[in-house]
This record gives C-alpha cells, structure tokens and sequence, in this order.
C-alpha cells in the first residue's frame, strides 16, 4: 500500500496475522458447490436476532485487481462462487503498480467526494448494449493516451517506494517471499510478486481468463429487480477502454447482474487537498507549482528547486529524503499542523535529514507578493514547488445513491433513506465490523481502514464475506449491528478520521471467535491469531526505519501533542524505540 499511517498498521500487526487457514487452496466441483452454496442458514434455528439474506448468492463481482481483491477471489472461489473481477488498469497490482505516467493535477478545491476519485461515463440513455464509441486524436478533443490515463488514474508511487512494512509481514498466505528478500522492497518487486501471485491463480492480464476484465472500469453499481419488482441483486454498468493503435481507441459499454458485489479499490484513490486561504488564487498565478503527493515519480524533477512539502506522514517524509539530494541547497522544508484529532505519529519526523527545515501549519498563501503565511507569524517566500502529502477522500464513484456530502459532520442520514457510506470524504460510514454494509450486506469491502496490514487483516475480511454469503456463518440482525456499529463510533470520538481505525487486538479476537465459532457449527477452516515471532520482527524492523543518528531539529510547539522519539541528541536507542512502540499499541 502506499505509505501513510505506517506504524499504525505496524501496531495493528503486532496482534495480527494472515488468517492461516487448516486447507489448501481448492475450487470445489459443480457438485461439491450445490452442497452449500446458496444454503442460508435454516431461519426457524437462527430466529429473528440474525439477518437473513434477501436471495442467494451464487455470482460475485470484485471491483481491483490489487492485494485485496485477490485476498477476496481466493476466499470466494474456494467457497464456491461464481467470480468475475474488474480492474480499470492493464495489469494488476492496484496501488503498487508504478508507471513514469502521473495522474491528473488534483483539483483545487476538492471535488465532492461522489466524484472525486473519477466522474462516471455511462452510455446515452436507451441506447442497446453493449454500445461502442470509437475515437482517433485527428478528429477528437482528447488524444488517446490523455483518454486512457483518465481511465487507469495511475497510482500515487514513485520510483524509489520501497514497502514500509516488513517482508514477512505482507505475502499472501501460502506464498511467502524467499528467505532472502529485503524486508523493505522495492517497488518493482513488490509488483512483480503481486502479478505472480494472480498468475498462480491464473487470472493476470496475460491469462485471458474470461473470470477478469481488465482495463474496464466501473460506473455504476445499483438495485436490480426481477420481474415482480423485488430486490434480487446488483446491475453493473461496466466500460472498456480499448486501443486499437497508437492514436486511437474504442470505448465499450455494458452491464452484468450479480448477488453481490465486493469493493476492493482501496483508499488512495482520490487526492484531499485542504482548504487553506489563497492556495486556489496560487496554484492559478504559478500554474504547475502546487502538486498533490500522488504525482511524484523522481527527485530530478525538484533539482535546484526550492520546495515545500505539507504533511508529516510516511509519504510526507519519505518524499523528503527522496529528493533531499537534488534541491537547492538547505531549501527543503516541511510543514506540518498539529491538532487534537491529528492520526499520525510524528516520530516519521526523525527520519529525515539533519537539516530538512521543519516549519509550522501554513496559514495562509499570499499569491500577490509569492509569500506563505505559516501559524506562528512567520512567512517565506521564493518557493518554487509545493507538495500536498495531505491523504486521501473516501469516494466510490459507482455508488453515487450512497454518498451524501450534504449531511454534517456527526449527523446520520434521514431515517426514511439508506444511510450513507461516504459524506464528505473523510471516512467511510455505515460498516458492520469495517467490511459489510449494515443497510445492504450483499455489499462487502475489503480494507476500507487506515491501520491495517492489508496482506494479513484481508484475509479475515474476505473468509467472513465468503461465510456469511454462503450461509456458514450468520450476521446479527441490522439492529444489532447498527447497535455495534454506532456504539463504536462514540467510543472513538464520532464521526471523522478516528473513525478509521480500530483496536486491532478486539477485532483479532472477534473474527477469530466468530468465524472459529462458525465453523465449529457448519464445517469448514478455522482461522488463527498472530504467531510469536511477529513481535521480534516489527521491534527489528522499527529498530532499522528509525535508525537515524542526526534527525532534524523538530519544533516543540508543534510537538506538544504527541509523543515525538527523539532521544538524547536525536539518538537511535533502543528505549526510544520500545517507548514509541509501546506508545503506538496503547494508543491504537
């Protein structure tokens, strides 16, 4: 995943772990599928306090094709679902596939977040289906290659990513790295392993399995009726990007029908940039000056340039360092703004260079004479980029009936409607235990939270949808979970970021409980907690990302709030290390 909250999730793994199953993998027979699936769980036993699906499930659509949407392929297909996949980009790997190509500038201000991450196309209304619309750069207000980056919105990783979580902690279970892999990996492995482990399950891009669609992007995702006009599933509207040469293309729209759908497109997919007095009339006098994180790839690109950087997370501060080498000399700054709510340690501070130059929150920009206010009174000027590592929206384009960005921050939705998944953007709502939707559980997502270890917390996720959707395991009624669900929102504080995270160890203990549990009573695998040597790696792996004897001087104004390790002179010693690991596990 692309680096933000990372000790969050190293915290989060420390009490985690893949959930191994007792059976390899294996996609069961037409015959062997008859015996369960589709066999929800006998109402006169579960009586009135579980839910009861509103029809069968034998068809599934899984939206990505990166880590989690294998995680969830695996799960389905060895349950016994029928499983087609949708990936907008040419190959997978979701977030971790890099590409020299950028995604588009991100709009100042921000979008709503129901279009945010890519506004919808869908075929003129009452035209049959499929329908093809062929373009060529001659005749067309687009070119094709400018089409296409569109479509695929190349991810947010740069050239020198190498994973912030260690390698025995991120592969899918039954497929380890070798014993030799770097614990932080580059990029490109990561990728190439991504892309071995969906041919293992013979669905990459060189497959032609008919199970995945790539390079086809989803629309919309709605209701569908059968002929007495009941519930009975979901219609995707579903468009394929096709090249038929270097200048031209053909676009093709369709629909397919599902029981249920799984949401596996991530977290970082449509850029946040903050509301900061003057930053919209600067980005238009210095036009190209103002990035967002996403559109990094190299450090040449900052040589002799004097740049800001915003944010004081993983990608805040690893973009630092990476271009520490090329900026004009001692014109390397940071920014960062503390608050009560604030999500991100700021021990990621200590690993950047000695003379990075951390400044206070940005108050305001003044485009007219090219100064930038900071919180403290003070300004600076002569900045010729500014690089918002500032996070990310929650969007889910293809759900537009369940965004409302009209409703207040701690406020739910009218009662006589669905409540929402997304308001305005900074966290996802309405999630049974974070990966089904309470109004509808024929719609389940897969690592929607911030302080997760996706390789290995998935996997709980995607055994529960399978479960639950083939009747060997039973949900609470949507009372109690709305009940669980709004109770966990008070206890961290309402509606907002804090939302996103959870108490790592509780969750562990439930789905262990509840799964195990299940198949105690309807057969099938048991998952496990975290093996004993998770603790020996993340204090060894910590022990080297913090490993930095001469970190930067960090203000201590800005400091107050959260436990900053810096040491005796910024050292690199164990107590400091122990401190903020015990810090992180008490806190999330």
């Amino acid at each position: 995943m692309i680096p933000v909250a990372f000790f969050l999730s190293l915290a989060c793994a420390l009490q985690q772990v893949s959930a191994y199953s007792q059976f390899a993998f294996h996609a069961p027979t037409d015959r062997e599928r008859s015996t369960f699936v589709n066999s929800p769980v006998d109402a006169s036993n579960s009586g009135s306090e579980f839910y009861q699906l509103k029809w069968p499930i034998r068809n599934v659509a899984i939206i990505g094709a990166g880590v989690s949407g294998l995680l969830a392929y695996r799960e389905l297909v060895e349950a016994g679902f029928d499983i087609r996949m949708f990936e907008r980009d040419a190959i997978p790997g979701g977030v971790w596939h890099y590409t020299d190509e950028t995604p588009v500038p991100a709009p100042i201000p921000n979008e709503d977040p129901k279009i945010a991450d890519y506004e919808p196309s869908l075929p003129p209304q009452g035209v049959p289906l499929p329908f093809e619309r062929w373009y060529a750069d001659h005749n067309a207000s687009i070119s094709t290659a400018e089409r296409w980056r569109r479509h695929r919105a190349p991810h947010g990783v740069w050239k020198s990513l190498t994973s912030n979580v260690p390698a025995p902690l991120m592969h899918f279970n039954g497929l380890p790295f070798p014993p030799e892999t770097p614990w932080s990996m580059p990029q490109d492995m990561l990728v190439r392993y991504i892309r071995s482990a969906y041919s293992f399950f013979g669905i990459n891009s060189n497959d032609e399995n008919p199970r995945i669609s790539y390079g086809t992007r989803v629309e919309l995702v709605e209701k569908r009726f059968d002929e007495n006009g009941m519930e009975r599933g979901w219609r995707l509207t579903l468009k394929k990007f096709d090249r038929s040469g270097a200048s031209s293309c053909k676009e093709v729209w369709w629909t397919e029908d599902f029981d249920a759908v799984v949401v596996a497109t991530g977290n970082f997919n449509a850029p946040f940039m903050p509301s900061i007095p003057g930053l919209q009339e600067w980005s238009q006098r210095f036009p190209g000056s103002v990035l967002h994180a996403r559109e990094y790839r190299r450090p040449e690109m900052f040589t002799n340039k004097s740049v800001l950087m915003v944010g004081a997370g993983t990608s805040a501060t690893g973009i630092s360092v990476d271009i520490h080498r090329f900026v004009k000399h001692k014109r390397n700054f940071l920014s960062f703004r503390r608050h009560a709510n604030s999500t991100t340690p700021l021990d990621f501070l200590r690993t950047l260079p000695h003379d990075v130059q951390i400044v206070p929150g940005i108050e305001q920009f003044h485009a007219s004479n090219g100064t930038i206010q900071f919180s403290d009174g003070t300004t600076l000027s002569d900045i010729d980029h500014i690089v918002f590592s500032t996070g990310y929206q929650y969007s889910f384009p293809f759900l537009p009936q369940y965004h409302n960005s009209s409703i207040p921050m701690n406020e739910e939705g009218p009662e006589d409607q669905p409540q929402p998944l997304v308001t305005d953007g900074s966290h996802y709502r309405s999630l049974y235990r974070d990966f089904i939707y309470i109004e509808e559980p024929t719609l389940g997502f897969m690592n929607m939270n911030l302080n997760t270890v996706t390789w290995t917390f998935g996997e709980y996720f995607a055994i529960a949808l399978a479960r639950v959707w083939s009747g060997t395991a039973r949900l609470p009624s949507q009372k109690e979970m709305w009940r669980d669900y709004r109770k966990s929102v008070a206890d961290k504080g309402g509606y907002g970021k804090g939302v996103l995270f959870f108490d790592s160890g509780e969750y562990i203990r439930f789905f262990c409980g509840w799964l195990n549990s299940a198949a105690f009573e309807f057969g099938g695998k048991t998952v496990d907690g975290r093996p004993g040597d998770y603790l020996h790696i993340l204090r060894t792996f910590m022990k080297a990302f913090f490993a930095n004897p001469n970190p930067p001087k960090i203000p201590s104004g800005n400091s107050s709030q959260a436990f900053v390790a810096t040491g005796g002179g910024g050292g690199s010693g164990d107590s400091d290390l122990l401190h903020l690991f015990d810090h992180l596990l008490s806190t999330y």
